[in-house]
């Protein structure tokens, strides 16, 4: 019975205040894996919390971060403050979509194959942590093959939610990369490839 409170809440939250963009200027097919692959990354953003618990202040938002040569991406952003609670709860997410075919680019198709790109972003994301002195509650892991980013017209970016690497204070993580930083490892038949040549 849990469970299924837990679900029925969970749905509540998402038809009552979840917000995402549609794509309407697509053939049908690629149209409708777009926009479900967009409603998905939507929810993905509200974050976990007590389904016993009623929520006083709820709010979401998305912001479309490039859209350019065919290549769409969207970060979204969730905050939920459950009644009594001390603080609020963040939740973060993000997708990078190819518009022609509606597939969803995974982090390791940014880049060349056959190269070390982990070591490449993970050397530059520890530089920008020393750098900006950012309060981390345990050492960096690294970046994963199925790795959270999105990208602008001019960068990729890392991004991890509160209380991953961080305190909740600090709020959600970001490691802006520079496309010209790592021009070497990226594909250029990959997404940030073609975000480049647009602008060539």
């Amino acid at each position: 019975m849990a469970s299924h409170q837990h679900h029925d809440s969970k749905a509540f939250l998402k038809q009552a205040s979840t917000t995402y963009p549609r794509v309407t200027n697509l053939s049908s097919r690629v149209r409708e894996r777009v926009n479900t692959a967009l409603k998905r990354t939507a929810f993905e953003a509200i974050p976990d919390y007590d389904p016993g618990t009623s929520i006083i202040q709820a709010t979401n938002s998305y912001t479309v971060t490039v859209n350019l040569n065919d290549v769409l991406s969207v970060k979204f952003d969730s905050y939920y403050y459950p009644e009594m609670a001390a603080h609020g709860v963040t939740g973060v997410s993000a997708v990078t979509l190819d518009l022609r075919t509606g597939n969803r680019y995974p982090f390791e198709c940014l880049f060349r194959t056959g190269v070390n790109y982990e070591a490449v972003i993970n050397r530059i994301i520890e530089e920008q942590i020393v750098a900006n002195q950012i309060p981390m509650l345990k050492p960096f892991e690294g970046v994963s093959e199925d790795q959270e980013y999105y990208l602008t017209p001019d960068t990729l970016v890392i991004f991890y939610p509160p209380y991953e690497y961080t305190p909740g204070a600090y709020g959600v993580l970001e490691f802006k990369i520079p496309y010209t930083q790592i021009r070497e490892i990226i594909d250029p038949m990959g997404p940030i490839g073609r975000i480049m040549n647009m602008q060539c």
